[in-house]
């Protein structure tokens, strides 16, 4: 039971593993979901005690099957092994089946079905049209053989048509039906894959490595939305920091350090997320705080929070501490993107040039 359940997660591992493609996932779940339904015609056939050509047709059909999977699998060649696969059953075994099952008065006919949504699900390009048209005329040209040349069908009593064609819209709705849900249970964690790696992307995107924090780019576009929407949002602050000397602390601690640094005050600035902040890594050690819908008075205390916290939490060596400067401006309806980076820019310009550890509105 052990090896038999081993073998089991080694298949599901090698055809049905998200890490395979799609469409080898489809073919082999086609395959599987014939073979089952084979297996339950020659059960079927054999117990209504049908005739020989109708009990072994199934088998011969499970076991082609079967050789075509382990070619499949061994030479990874899957759509000629779908076309193979498809092309044999849907065009040959199927038909045979159509003259000792009965014809149109068997369960046959609902194979048909079966082959037409193989064929649209599994076939690619020009294969799969050329193998609807086929299927399409040969069918038809059975139903036409059936109604002018009974005689070359094995004719099934009536009480076993009714069971074949009762216990053929069973197979075949079950094959048909597990066969849909593996499909679109695959295409589902396929999308749900996409959706998480493009989450993924876009975080990676739009955040800066070293901090976490928005990087430039998003923060640009975030930045550009919010000065469109000021009058709608009320007021709008911007508050650009700078960490003091970082150039001395990176040349004398090493860039590893200045790096923890960096993550050191990233992670205060976020504590401002909080009051509605956005924040980002504009570059370098500089950072920008987006402040909205709050009056100067109360996004200065957020800045000079800001100030405090630094120059008492985040530890040089031997008590020294860090200091940042900042620039601060309140944006007004007439302001345009660049003119509010530039004006702030001035302003940290002044507080690092006026003795740092401030901030200049």
């Amino acid at each position: 039971m052990e090896r038999i359940l081993s073998f089991l997660k080694y298949l599901r591992a090698s055809l049905f593993s998200p890490k395979i493609p799609l469409e080898k996932r489809i073919t082999y779940s086609m395959v599987v979901c014939a073979m089952l339904g084979e297996l339950l015609g020659f059960l079927e056939s054999y117990i209504l005690k049908l005739s020989t050509p109708a009990i072994l047709l199934p088998l011969i059909s499970f076991f082609l099957l079967v050789a075509f999977s382990f070619w499949g699998f061994r030479t990874k060649k899957t759509r000629l092994f779908a076309f193979i696969s498809l092309s044999s059953m849907g065009l040959i075994i199927f038909p045979l089946m159509f003259f000792v099952n009965g014809g149109l008065h068997g369960g046959m006919p609902l194979y048909f079905m079966m082959t037409i949504l193989c064929t649209a699900l599994v076939l690619r390009g020009k294969t799969r049209i050329a193998i609807f048209i086929l299927s399409i005329i040969e069918y038809s040209a059975l139903f036409a053989l059936y109604h002018y040349q009974p005689q070359l069908f094995i004719e099934l009593s009536h009480n076993d048509a009714y069971v074949d064609q009762l216990v053929s819209m069973i197979v075949s709705s079950t094959v048909v039906f597990i066969f849909a849900y593996i499909v679109s249970l695959q295409n589902y964690n396929d999308r749900k894959k996409i959706e998480q790696l493009s989450l993924l992307y876009e975080k990676q995107a739009n955040t800066d490595e070293l901090t976490g924090l928005y990087n430039r780019r998003y923060f640009n576009n975030f930045l550009k939305l919010a000065i469109l929407t000021l009058g709608d949002t009320g007021m709008l602050h911007v508050a650009m920091f700078d960490i003091d000397d970082f150039k001395f602390v990176n040349d004398k601690y090493g860039h590893p350090f200045g790096d923890v640094i960096l993550r050191k005050f990233s992670s205060l600035l976020r504590k401002t997320e909080n009051n509605g902040t956005t924040v980002c890594r504009y570059g370098g050690e500089e950072f920008l705080v987006l402040i909205p819908k709050k009056d100067k008075t109360e996004a200065l205390a957020i800045v000079n929070q800001i100030l405090e916290e630094t120059r008492t939490s985040i530890e040089i060596n031997d008590g020294r501490f860090i200091t940042v400067s900042a620039g601060f401006i309140t944006c007004t309806e007439e302001m345009t993107y660049d003119v509010l980076l530039q004006e702030v820019d001035k302003k940290l310009y002044i507080a690092k040039t006026t003795g740092k550890n401030r901030v200049i509105t």
